[in-house]
């Protein structure tokens, strides 16, 4: 596995900081701290060599102004030093972050505190960068620095005896930030928030208060639950499905879930509730069996210590945090949750509705259980295809695909927008994803497609997979139909394509076998090649069982 080439520039010395992350990454040092413009102006400068992946800038702000009278000038110059540098390098992520200003100086009230001022100009002119430039993020040292409060964060003690400017305990807050955000920039991230519903939506038992019983309010003890929600309910926007694993006669609990006046979350905002006596590490297994993810993709929240190890035990693969003791730390309690295993630097119009369309895929689950066959099933589902190029429209959902995607994915490369974006331009590259909607609605981009074209005669299948969402459904035959016949009237005679082997992909190991290739080559670890010769009619019949238009 290729280590992520990371770099963390700086204006003050983060050399125990840049030792840490050295364990997890191959990270460039660079020679002198205070040389950050330097590396990042200067096409030849020894960062551009190193080539990396992503560089965090962590910028001091009291340094940064130090001795410049804390202008404008100094912001606005620094801004546009990080715009060339960002403009002129697209395949390179950078994360800058916003400022603290911590002034020791004494002066009277009426003066008023230009570095707040200071500040806002700051971080406003980073927001502007990042809705202009899609490989630039904000990295919010400023919250972590007002989280933790100004004397845990800086060391006065470690400034004055070694011009170091941050405490331990701030440099292990900036290295747990800077993972949450190369993780999140890879598409590592949990999929599905399992939740359990007495004492921990809300207060109290259900089955025994009633609906008026339990503790969900604007004000006092039921406000901590209703808070709670809130957050959660932000985490689903962001992309995150909620699900419900609880004890419970249904009821008595759906009726909390649809009428209670203080109730946040509603059923339309869970993909699935399964609300029974049943087990919950079985519930949590049914679940993932329905929604089609891995029981490593989901995060199961329960009050109940019991509860907790019994799933822990049964399930060992599902990550189930401690239930805070104390209540009124359910809010933080969310935050973690989001920040440890949901982090997002951004979304897509896809993300905003996947709740949505979990819910469907168990309309169609339901339609499948009743048709008398399964080929039935599938015609009945009016299935249409939309094959588009891949653009600059449409290429965020597309690496977000390619750096999720497991199941059916036969190579496994993941690639970041920037990289995807590059490969556009470049001259024997063709990119293609895919569309689908049926009766039951749309399905979104769910399949990406990349070949590149190795001789006059011979083109390679680089990346195909396919969204689990739409598995099952031969959805692949006409796809793998379209390329094909694309390149036959190309010119091409012979399609090469790859599987590479993972945990989670076996579901399309013999993929190629089903669809007619020739298998070249298999070697010890399991990768196989394979080989199509265009020229000549597929001996293997492709299902077909939607309409397949190409834009």
């Amino acid at each position: 596995m290729i280590a992520l080439k990371l770099s963390i520039l700086s204006n003050i010395n983060l050399d125990s900081l840049i030792g840490r992350l050295s364990k997890l990454y191959d990270v460039y040092k660079t020679e002198g701290y205070g040389a950050w413009i330097q590396e990042i102006i200067n096409p030849d400068s020894g960062l551009y060599s190193f080539g990396p992946d992503m560089v965090f800038i962590i910028i001091d702000g009291e340094e940064m102004c130090n001795g410049q009278s804390k202008s404008n000038s100094t912001i606005d110059t620094n801004i546009s030093y990080i715009e060339e540098a960002v403009k002129n390098n697209p395949d390179i992520t950078f994360f800058v972050s916003n400022i603290d200003l911590w002034t020791r100086k004494i002066e009277s009230v009426k003066s008023g505190a230009k570095e707040r001022r200071l500040e806002f100009l700051w971080e406003g002119g980073l927001f502007l960068l990042s809705s202009k430039y899609r490989n630039v993020y904000v990295f919010d040292l400023k919250s972590i620095v007002e989280d933790k409060g100004r004397e845990q964060f800086y060391s006065k003690k470690l400034w004055y005896l070694g011009g170091i400017k941050y405490s331990m305990k701030a440099e292990k807050l900036l290295e747990q930030q800077i993972n949450r955000c190369i993780a999140s920039a890879k598409g590592i991230r949990k999929k599905c928030l399992v939740l359990d519903l007495d004492n921990t939506l809300w207060g109290g038992v259900v089955g025994e208060g009633g609906l008026e019983g339990i503790e969900l309010s604007d004000y006092k003890e039921g406000a901590r639950y209703k808070d709670f929600q809130r957050r959660l309910k932000e985490i689903k926007d962001l992309g995150i499905i909620l699900a419900i694993a609880s004890k419970n006669n249904f009821n008595d609990a759906i009726k909390v879930i649809r009428e209670h006046k203080h109730m946040v979350l509603r059923e339309e905002d869970f993909v699935a509730l399964k609300i029974n006596w049943d087990l919950k590490s079985q519930n949590i297994r049914n679940l993932s069996q329905e929604l089609n993810i891995g029981l490593d993709s989901m995060v199961f929240i329960d009050d109940n210590p019991i509860e907790r190890e019994s799933v822990k035990r049964e399930l060992p693969e599902v990550t189930v945090p401690d239930f805070p003791q104390d209540t009124s730390e359910l809010v933080d309690f969310a935050i973690e949750l989001y920040n440890d295993y949901f982090y997002t630097l951004n979304t897509t119009d896809e993300d905003t509705v996947k709740t949505e369309k979990y819910r469907q895929n168990m309309k169609r689950r339901d339609a499948q259980k009743s048709s008398a066959s399964y080929e039935d099933f599938l015609l009945s589902l009016e299935t249409k295809i939309e094959i588009r190029r891949l653009s600059a429209e449409n290429v965020q959902r597309a690496a977000q695909l390619t750096q999720k995607t497991n199941q059916f994915n036969l190579t496994t490369k993941r690639y970041s927008e920037q990289e995807l974006l590059a490969m556009i331009g470049e001259r024997g590259f063709e990119g293609f994803v895919a569309y689908v909607s049926d009766r039951f609605g749309d399905n979104g981009m769910v399949s990406v497609v990349i070949t590149k074209h190795k001789t006059d005669s011979e083109v390679e299948l680089d990346t195909f997979l396919l969204s689990c969402r739409v598995m099952g459904r031969f959805i692949e035959d006409q796809i793998i139909g379209f390329i094909e016949d694309l390149h036959k009237k190309s010119g091409y005679k012979k399609l090469i394509t790859y599987y590479k082997p993972t945990e989670k992909n076996v579901p399309v190991k013999d993929l190629f076998e089903r669809l007619g290739y020739t298998l070249l080559d298999v070697d010890s670890t399991g990768n196989k090649k394979y080989v199509l010769n265009l020229g000549k009619s597929s001996t293997c019949s492709r299902k077909e069982f939607g309409e397949l238009r190409a834009l």
